[in-house]
């Protein structure tokens, strides 16, 4: 797979991160701390890895999504992080209704390989239409077309469903959507991702 198609799947993830951290108003302490993905194959024939970490505390959402260049999660390549800003959650029978809105998106290309290929105007469309990235220096993608993915702008509102269950949470929208911008695209069932519970 494409590093285009890996900085896709990995935005992707973090999008769907930041409706879950929807605490702060109504009290859902349930989703406050940290919470961390497993090692999880991503790219052709799950030859790469990522994980990805959320916290939240307070109204404030944070999500970092590292790509790997090995299955075990080993040697970065890309890496994505978010900011974000609660406006409300609602618990419904167990399902956590979130809206948010997107304060930062930024990628960090790890690796001279990764860097190297962004710089290039490809079919692919890995380096967003840009030019001019470094190693180890987060650029914004917000609003950007990226892959197969184009990314949220800041300020954009998303609306988002989260479950817990024990130290396990999952999203409705990620790490697939980012096309949530109304209430009415809110996601009803769960995906398969889970996060576990890593801090408070």
């Amino acid at each position: 797979m494409s590093f285009a198609r890996l900085l896709a799947l990995t935005s992707i993830l973090i999008a769907s991160i930041f409706p879950s951290l929807s605490v702060a108003q109504d009290g859902n302490k349930g989703i406050r701390g940290e919470w961390t993905t497993d090692c999880l194959p991503i790219g052709k024939n799950g030859r790469h890895g990522y994980m990805t970490r959320v916290t939240v505390s307070d109204n404030v959402i944070k999500a970092t999504s590292q790509i790997y260049a090995t299955s075990q999660c080993q040697t970065p390549t890309v890496q994505v992080n978010f900011t974000g800003s609660l406006i409300h959650d609602r618990d419904e029978g167990g399902k956590i209704h979130i809206e948010h809105v997107v304060r930062t998106l930024t990628t960090t290309p790890n690796i001279k390989a990764v860097v190297d290929h962004y710089n290039k105007e490809t079919a692919d469309g890995a380096g967003c239409g840009m030019t001019g990235w470094q190693g180890n220096v987060p650029v914004s993608v917000a609003g950007k077309t990226c892959g197969l993915f184009t990314f949220a702008a800041v300020g954009t509102h998303l609306y988002d469903s989260a479950w817990v269950e024990g130290n396990q949470l999952r999203f409705g929208a990620f790490p697939v959507a980012w096309t949530n911008t109304s209430a009415e695209k809110t996601p009803s069932q769960p995906l398969e991702t889970v996060y576990y519970r890593t801090g408070q």
